[in-house]
């Protein structure tokens, strides 16, 4: 009898040592974001960000999508940049404003339009579950980034 107690205290034990082990959760995804600072649509497009993070969104093989912003205080110098610094996702103020660069015009494809018209593109270098993510933003810009009012 006394060794049937000590079995089952070792099994006990044994158990919640499992049960407490801490979980592990895997690096969050984070999607590189170029844009204009003070483009008409920057306001629609901070709130749309925060509605994005909020939503909490995750891959479908469960890892958390970020979003960082590269909104550096000169636009033009960091688009002139693009093909040493490669962005997943490039929203413009106008399709003018992509660089006459071959290392970025022709891998950026033909762009989608968010927040009233401004131009948003995923470049061809970006892949895997790095572009499902980006993917996966853009979509969400698309339904819930509302257009610019004209003041």
């Amino acid at each position: 009898m006394m060794r049937l107690y000590f079995l089952f205290g070792v099994f006990l034990v044994l158990s919640m040592s499992l049960a407490c082990k801490e979980r592990e959760y895997p690096p969050p995804v984070i999607v590189h974001v170029l844009r204009d600072p003070s483009a008409p649509f920057a306001k629609n497009l901070r709130q749309t960000d925060l509605q994005f993070g909020l939503s909490k969104a995750r891959l479908n093989g469960g890892k958390w999508v970020m979003v960082a912003t590269n909104e550096g205080n000169s636009y033009a110098i960091l688009v002139r940049r693009l093909a040493d610094t490669p962005e997943d996702l490039l929203i413009l103020n106008s399709p003018s404003d992509l660089p006459d660069i071959v290392a970025v015009r022709d891998h950026v494809g033909e762009p989608q339009l968010v927040c009233g018209g401004a131009s948003a593109y995923i470049p061809d270098w970006v892949s895997s579950e790095q572009r499902e993510a980006t993917e996966m933003y853009l979509r969400f810009l698309v339904v819930h980034c509302e257009a610019s009012v004209a003041r």
